[in-house]
C-alpha cells in the first residue's frame, strides 16, 4: 500500500469513528437530534471522500450507506439519493459485490422518483441495466436472469427517459431490450423484438434527423419474425414497411430483407448466403444481425437436410 493510501485509510477510520461517537451523544430535544445526525452524516460522507481518495472502495461505499441511512432519517431525499448512487459507484470499483452496487443504485432510484428528478432516476436506471448485462455470467441459469433483469431496468429507465420527453434516451433503452430480448434470453422472445424494432422505426419517421434509422430497424424487426420461423410475418412486416417509408423498397436495407425472404420461403440455402455475403461486403453485419442470420440459415438448413454448420452460433459461416 502507498503512504497515501495508508494516510487516507486512517483519516476515514479517525473520521467513521468520531461520526459513531457523535451518534452516541444523548440529546433532549428534537431539534438536537436533527442536528447530531446531520453532523454523523456529514462525517460519514467525509470518511467516504477520505476512503475513496485511498482506494478503500469498500470502505467508501459502506460510509455512504450509513450516511444514506442518516439523510432519510432527516427526509433529505436529494442527499440521501447521491449518497446511495455514490456507494452504488464504489462498491463497483472496489470488484467485489455487484450485487450491493445494484441495491444501493435501486434505493436511490426509487428515493430519486418520491423526489421527481426522473431524469437522474432514469439514468441510475440504465446504469443498473448495463451493470447486469455486463455481470451475466457462464452459467446458462444465472445468465438468464441477469438479462431479464437488465431488460426490467431498461423498460424502467425507457419509461422515466418517456416521461421527461427524452425520446431519444427512451428510444435507446428500448433497443437494448429489443437486442436482449432476441439474442441473449433463452428462450428468445422474438416477436416482442419484432414489435419494438417496428415501434422505433415508426418513431424514427416522424423526426427528420431520424428518419433514415427507420431502415435499420425495419431491417432488424423482418431479421426476428425469420429467425422466429415466420416467413408469412416477415413478408407482411415488409409490406407494411414498405408502406410506411416509400424508399425502404429501393435501399440496402430492404433490397436484403426481401432477399432473404425469398431465399428462406423457397429454402435456398446458396441463395440466403449470397445475400448476405452481398450485404456485408458493403454494410458489416454487426453480431446481432450475424446471430439472427445464423438462426434463419439453421432453420433453412433443418428443412433442407443441408449441415448448417457447427459450433457456436459466431463461428457458423454465412457465406
Amino acid at each position: 500500500m502507498s503512504a497515501l493510501s495508508q494516510t487516507q485509510r486512517k483519516k476515514g477510520d479517525a473520521l467513521t469513528s468520531e461520526a459513531d461517537a457523535t451518534l452516541k451523544k444523548s440529546t433532549w430535544f428534537a431539534s438536537s437530534t436533527e442536528r447530531k445526525h446531520e453532523d454523523a452524516a456529514e462525517l460519514y460522507v467525509k470518511a467516504a471522500n477520505a476512503y475513496k481518495v485511498g482506494g478503500w472502495h469498500d470502505e467508501a461505499a459502506d460510509a455512504y450507506v450509513r450516511a444514506s441511512e442518516l439523510f432519510k432519517t432527516l427526509k433529505n431525499l436529494g442527499e440521501a439519493s447521491k449518497a446511495l448512487s455514490d456507494a452504488g459507484a464504489c462498491y463497483k470499483k472496489g470488484g467485489t459485490s455487484i450485487i450491493k452496487a445494484i441495491e444501493c443504485w435501486s434505493d436511490a432510484v426509487t428515493l430519486l422518483c418520491d423526489a421527481g428528478r426522473l431524469n437522474m432516476a432514469a439514468k441510475l436506471s440504465k446504469e443498473i441495466a448495463e451493470a447486469l448485462e455486463n455481470n451475466a455470467g457462464d452459467d446458462e441459469g444465472k445468465n438468464n436472469d441477469s438479462i431479464a433483469a437488465a431488460i426490467e431496468s431498461y423498460q424502467k429507465a425507457a419509461d422515466l427517459f418517456e416521461m421527461e420527453q427524452a425520446k431519444s434516451q427512451a428510444s435507446g433503452c428500448l433497443q437494448k431490450i429489443a437486442e436482449l430480448s432476441s439474442g441473449a434470453l433463452n428462450p428468445p422472445e422474438l416477436l416482442k423484438a419484432a414489435d419494438l424494432y417496428e415501434s422505433l422505426g415508426r418513431t424514427c419517421l416522424e423526426s427528420n434527423l431520424l428518419k433514415y434509422n427507420a431502415k435499420t430497424h425495419f431491417l432488424n424487426g423482418i431479421l426476428c419474425h425469420l429467425a422466429n420461423g415466420d416467413c408469412i410475418g416477415a413478408s407482411q412486416a415488409y409490406t407494411r414497411f414498405d408502406n410506411l417509408d416509400y424508399t425502404f423498397g429501393e435501399s440496402r436495407e430492404g433490397k436484403f430483407a426481401s432477399q432473404l425472404i425469398e431465399a428462406t420461403e423457397n429454402f435456398d440455402a446458396p441463395g440466403f448466403a449470397t445475400a448476405c455475403f452481398e450485404y456485408d461486403r458493403i454494410s458489416k453485419l454487426d453480431p446481432w444481425k450475424t446471430s439472427m442470420l445464423v438462426k434463419v440459415k439453421r432453420g433453412i438448413s433443418d428443412q433442407t437436410g443441408i449441415d448448417g454448420g457447427e459450433g457456436e452460433e459466431g463461428d457458423v459461416d454465412l457465406t
